[in-house]
């Protein structure tokens, strides 16, 4: 989700216009992620951003925060168990500046589309454990997300050097 403060009045309109529960193009939105935030995380060598990543499914919503390598190692794992998710643009690795407040900020925007993009990919194809089954029913939920990927399982970094939960 956008922060509404930020959008001029026109894209205002179009937000406010928009059918509840539906997208721009008009499928249901049966999952919700947005990256309001990052935050610095360590000391010294150790230190590092992580970033919030909020997750709504029907009434349950949950955050997981997480550094940028555990989106990348999801990436990677998901994109082998699910060919059709390799075509998906992932940020880039930065050897220098990956500190940067602006390159961070920017690194936020792209890992927000990316999961964004990776919901939209895995709720229609064919071979997602989080399509629709053929008879129309819809069993989307934390749990399901949860099994889909770890990454979406708030704690299951907690003891990690590269996030937390």
């Amino acid at each position: 989700m956008c922060d509404v403060n930020k959008l001029d009045t026109k894209d205002q309109a179009h937000l406010v216009g928009r059918a509840p529960g539906t997208s721009s193009d008009g499928l249901q939105e049966s999952v919700k992620i947005n990256i309001p935030r990052y935050v610095l995380r360590g000391q010294g060598k150790d230190e590092h951003f992580e970033f919030e990543v909020k997750i709504t499914v029907g009434e349950e919503m949950w955050t997981v925060f997480r550094r940028y390598s555990r989106f990348r190692e999801m990436h990677k794992s998901l994109k082998l168990k699910y060919p059709e998710l390799a075509a998906l643009e992932f940020p880039p690795k930065k050897l220098f500046g990956n500190r940067d407040e602006r390159m961070v900020a920017e690194r936020r925007n792209h890992l927000e589309r990316y999961l964004r993009n990776l919901f939209r990919v895995m709720l229609s194809s064919s071979s997602s454990p989080l399509r629709p089954d053929d008879d129309g029913g819809f069993h989307l939920s934390k749990h399901a997300i949860c099994e889909f990927s770890p990454f979406f399982k708030k704690g299951v970094f907690e003891h990690s050097s590269h996030g937390t939960g």
